[in-house]
């Protein structure tokens, strides 16, 4: 009787055996070629050792790479599919051309380092400003969103400046097994890059590739580079502007897409959703069939012009001021952004002029928050009275959100009773704040300053009995 061999047995024979094809540079090419070495046998689940060639996988990596328009990287570590496009500055992002966003982040260069002022990167500390032509932004499509040891990047796009245009370069592994040799182009083509773009990148894009480097052994060029996460910056400026015409109640939010439709006019045309992408990357490692994953790397490169987009606008407006905002949301955004900065004067004016356009368009809101931030930036300031008149704009903007009220009367009742010795107009205050439906903590703090307040009123000041017989007649 034949046994069949052990899960053991197989899994030794796999492991002795090395699944991963082995493969050395070429001098004679820039990518280098396959090396001429024997198949490594790949045990069936029957047991029945097969061999696979390498000039297979070689052959379906090259007939990807057709289809995508690029070329296989062979290296000691296997193999990588890199594609490359660069756009021209006559090439348009939606309603923008290419050249222009480029141009206006070069003439925001400072703005882009103010940027990475306000959010610095954890353990980074920048001694001088980078130049320009050594940023670098970087886009993963992964596996999964849950990060973890089990998720890979398996396609990485990268930008950066060419002159007035754009040059991308993308990453994709062929399988599992090529990460190692996809993370080695990667960091090989990093190696002279100065600072780092992402859009959300501080907390999955930037973490997810450092991991994956550490599991392959791979040393990453960026560790310590400068970054600036476009996403902190974009939340400040458009998360809190109106909902866009034909964009659903869940779309009008601070993802990329909605951003780039609000700053080009951008409207992706048969973009596979976020939710594809790793299907599409496992049908490709399973079968070869590149043709789904062209859809895959166009949406990386909007994604990365995009981000480009949104730090050139964000950028822009820090460079220019609140004359620059097209909007008052946005002029509310910058305020924010100079307060992040410590420019309190700067901060201001943004906070003035989003409170007077508010009025201006009738956006309660608007008004109510800019009005807020800027009492509260005068009252730190020590200008208690500015603070108190905004605080009563606040009050008399009509529409205005009851927790924005709420903190005008607590902060108006605060001044008259503290400032202006007004005890009457501060207990007023009080008691139109419980009669607006105050709980937990903010209610208990009104009672108690009612409660205060009565008592001040209720005692003689010294000196007062005095002062009422000198007026009484004899």
């Amino acid at each position: 009787m034949v046994m069949k061999p052990s899960l053991a047995d197989r899994l030794r024979a796999v492991v002795g055996g090395s699944g991963v094809p082995r493969v050395h540079p070429d001098a004679a090419s820039p990518l280098g070629t396959l090396a001429t070495v024997p198949p490594s046998p790949v045990v069936s689940a029957a047991g029945d050792a097969q061999e696979v060639g390498h000039d297979s996988r070689r052959a379906r990596a090259e007939r990807a790479a057709a289809i995508l328009g690029g070329v296989v990287d062979v290296r000691a570590d296997g193999l990588c599919l890199i594609v490359d496009r660069t756009y021209a500055a006559d090439e348009r992002h939606g309603q923008r051309r290419v050249g222009d966003i480029v141009d206006a982040l070069r003439q925001a260069e400072d703005g882009l380092e103010s940027l990475r002022r306000a959010w610095p990167g954890v353990g980074r500390v920048v001694t001088s400003t980078p130049a320009l032509d050594g940023l670098c932004v970087v886009d993963l499509e992964t596996t999964g969103l849950a990060g973890g040891a089990g998720t890979q990047a398996f396609l990485v796009g990268c930008a950066r400046l060419d002159g007035d245009g754009v040059h991308v370069r993308q990453f994709l592994s062929p399988g599992f097994e090529y990460e190692r040799a996809q993370l080695a182009a990667l960091t090989e083509w990093m190696g002279d890059r100065t600072h780092l773009l992402t859009f959300n990148g501080r907390t999955f894009d930037l973490p997810l590739l450092e991991m994956r480097c550490s599991f392959n052994r791979v040393a990453c060029p960026w560790r310590d580079l400068p970054h600036l996460d476009a996403l902190h910056p974009a939340r400040r400026f458009w998360r809190e502007q109106p909902a866009l015409p034909g964009v659903e109640a869940e779309d009008a939010s601070c993802s990329l897409g909605t951003i780039e439709r609000r700053l080009a006019g951008l409207h992706r045309v048969g973009d596979v959703p976020g939710f594809e992408i790793p299907a599409r990357f496992f049908q490709f490692a399973r079968d070869g069939r590149a043709e789904p994953l062209a859809a895959v790397l166009e949406h990386n490169r909007l994604d990365l012009l995009s981000t480009l987009l949104v730090a050139a606008r964000a950028s822009m407006l820090v460079v220019r001021g609140p004359a620059a905002a097209d909007r008052g949301h946005e002029c509310l955004g910058l305020g924010r952004v100079y307060e992040r900065l410590g420019e309190t004067a700067g901060a201001e004016a943004c906070f003035a002029r989003a409170a007077a356009e508010g009025l201006g368009v009738g956006d309660a809101w608007l008004r109510a928050e800019a009005l807020r931030r800027l009492a509260m930036l005068q009252r730190r300031g020590g200008r208690t009275e500015a603070a108190a008149t905004s605080w009563q704009a606040l009050l008399a903007t009509r529409g205005a959100p009851a927790r924005l009220r709420r903190d005008a009367r607590e902060a108006l009742a605060i001044h008259q009773e503290h400032r202006t010795r007004n005890l009457d107009a501060a207990r007023t205050l009080v008691l139109d704040a419980l009669a607006d439906q105050l709980d937990g903590r903010r209610r208990i703090d009104a009672e108690r300053r009612l409660a205060r307040l009565d008592r001040k009123l209720t005692a003689r000041p010294p000196g007062a009995l005095m002062a009422r017989f000198d007026d009484e007649p004899f």
